[in-house]
């Protein structure tokens, strides 16, 4: 009330021993021409959506440049978050986010606009980071779903880009391409056989499935697939017979698969797998 604005902000600063949330709601009505003691109480005890509603709905949004930018970067992903809930300009959002540019932490960013359903608004700043070099699986996982939304050659990323988590956007995908969804599996060769052996059964996509089991050569997945449990086995040994290993001209796979079939004691269809191995070649 008596106009010591340096003060105030210093003891909202500093101080430890003022009650947060009376002093917070005691600012918000003195309307100050200069929130930063607000900005100072909300960020230190807690208060940051609250603080962005004040914020945007008194038409101070320089000051939430301020907050992100200067004052605490950490918490650049609430107030995105807290902006969209309240209908905030994508365009004001992404110039934000280009001001803040790599203090802005990735993880909690893509959470908040993800579970919005508006994670295309980060593609500018997302790519900007990629261009700086950085690695954070995050990052990658955010573009790929990106991409993938919006049809932007999504097989090629995910057959090329090496940094995104192959679990992650596999089962991203699997409601949306389950094609897509192999893709992603396959390319984390090994750590994804079992999310690529179901969404492939799943989805009927036997072929690709016996393709990839020519391809692993893998002892272990071999037997998971060839069980009797297995109520798709017919599918699988099929399309291995007459698509997969025919098309093969490695001759450590078609040794690995026969091995396969003995070991699962299948003789009636190693002998057909011999057979069209024979009449292929």
């Amino acid at each position: 009330r008596c106009g010591n604005m340096q003060e105030v902000e210093r003891v909202c600063r500093e101080s430890t021993v003022y009650d947060p949330a009376t002093v917070k709601d005691f600012l918000k009505e003195a309307k100050l021409p200069d929130p930063r003691p607000l900005i100072y109480v909300c960020d230190l005890h807690g208060y940051v959506n609250e603080l962005t509603e004040y914020l945007y709905k008194n038409s101070l949004m320089k000051y939430i440049e301020v907050y992100v930018v200067k004052v605490n970067p950490m918490q650049c992903p609430a107030v995105i978050g807290s902006l969209i809930d309240l209908d905030c300009s994508e365009d004001f959002i992404k110039t934000l986010l280009q001001n803040v540019r790599a203090a802005c932490p990735i993880e909690p960013l893509c959470a908040e606009v993800e579970k919005r359903n508006r994670l295309r608004i980060l593609l500018p700043w997302l790519e900007a980071r990629v261009a700086e070099g950085n690695q954070d699986p995050f990052l990658h996982n955010g573009i790929a779903k990106i991409y993938i939304d919006t049809n932007r050659d999504p097989e090629t990323f995910l057959k090329t880009n090496q940094f995104y988590d192959s679990a992650v956007v596999g089962k991203y995908c699997e409601d949306r391409d389950p094609h897509l969804a192999y893709t992603a599996y396959k390319r984390s060769w090994g750590s994804c056989d079992s999310q690529l052996v179901e969404v492939t059964n799943r989805n009927g996509l036997f072929r690709l499935q016996a393709r990839y089991l020519v391809e692993r050569q893998s002892p272990e997945l071999w037997e998971m697939v060839l069980t009797v449990e297995n109520q798709h086995r017919r599918n699988v040994i099929d399309q291995v017979v007459s698509t997969a290993l025919p098309e093969s001209t490695n001759a450590e796979e078609v040794s690995a698969t026969v091995k396969a079939f003995i070991s699962a004691d299948l003789p009636n269809e190693l002998i057909e797998l011999l057979e069209k191995i024979v009449l292929h070649k």
